[in-house]
């Protein structure tokens, strides 16, 4: 028992000086502050102006007219998550570092025959574990956008109500564009807005196929025996793709924490009046014009 303990505590240690190398970071740490921004508090006023206005009761009815539970579409449980999951992407990429180092390296995989260089792939145990590790990190950057979407919709009833509460990253934001075209100026949502439609349907394309298609490990090695496996600078291509994939998921994590930032200070600038029955009216706080009910 000592001795897994041990092995346990030299794993996490070494996870801790690669988080510190690689400047890993999850909504989590630093006592849940990110950019000295307190993390569970930062949507305060806009959760209390939600109760005070009476949408939070709206969204409590339309969860009920949809057999949904509350704690599905919830303020609370939607921080706590979107903490958590941020942390188990950065463990997923410390994960991945781990073994980056011991990968197969293809262009340095190679025997001679009749004088010629011909590369082979014989996989490592570190190489496979690599390998099937990046579908997981993609799935947990996934549900992290999701997740987004469900604390966003909960401002907006009205697309949960629309698609039966089987919101998905894009519902919100192609409502709040297509109905309430007065909160766009905000530059915090204009910066969701172009992830939504910029970056995002990059990675998603990226996620879809370890989903729908096949894992990373079967790709990978489909696509060495798809090349002509005499000539390095295939060889060479195969060995950057894996390589910058570590740079590209860094990159995402590092999305979730400026999307969560941007999200929350959105939110806080909307200014939602009650104008009737299930009625609310949007605008930022610096606007003046109200519009129609939801």
């Amino acid at each position: 028992m000592q001795e897994r303990i041990k092995i346990i505590d030299d794993y996490n240690q070494l996870l801790f000086e690669i988080y510190q190398q690689e400047n890993l970071l999850a909504l989590s740490d630093n006592h849940y502050s990110y950019k000295d921004i307190p993390v569970l508090a930062i949507s305060n006023p806009a959760v209390v102006l939600s109760v005070k206005t009476g949408l939070h009761d709206y969204l409590n009815e339309v969860l009920h007219q949809l057999n949904i539970p509350n704690s599905d579409k919830n303020f609370s449980y939607s921080e706590s998550e979107l903490c958590t999951i941020t942390a188990d992407i950065k463990y997923r990429i410390g994960t991945l570092y781990i073994y980056h180092p011991y990968i197969v390296k293809l262009a340095e995989s190679y025997g001679f025959h009749k004088g010629k260089k011909h590369f082979f792939y014989e996989q490592t145990l570190a190489d496979a574990r690599f390998n099937r590790e990046i579908p997981v990190v993609f799935e947990s950057i996934y549900k992290f956008w999701q997740r987004i979407s469900d604390y966003l919709s909960c401002f907006f009833p009205e697309v949960i109500l629309k698609v039966k509460g089987r919101t998905f990253f894009h519902h919100p934001f192609e409502h709040i564009g297509s109905k309430y075209p007065q909160l766009l100026p905000s530059e915090h949502l204009q910066w969701l807005l172009q992830f939504s439609t910029e970056e995002y349907p990059v990675f998603n394309k990226r996620r879809s196929f370890f989903v729908h298609s096949r894992g990373y490990d079967n790709e990978f090695f489909g696509k060495f025996l798809d090349r002509a496996r005499d000539e390095e600078h295939s060889m060479l291509a195969m060995d950057k793709e894996r390589d910058d994939l570590l740079d590209f998921l860094k990159h995402q994590l590092l999305n979730c924490l400026e999307g969560y930032a941007h999200l929350m200070r959105f939110l806080n600038e909307m200014d939602i009046q009650k104008i009737g029955e299930g009625g609310f009216s949007y605008k930022l706080f610096q606007q003046q014009k109200n519009v129609s009910p939801i």
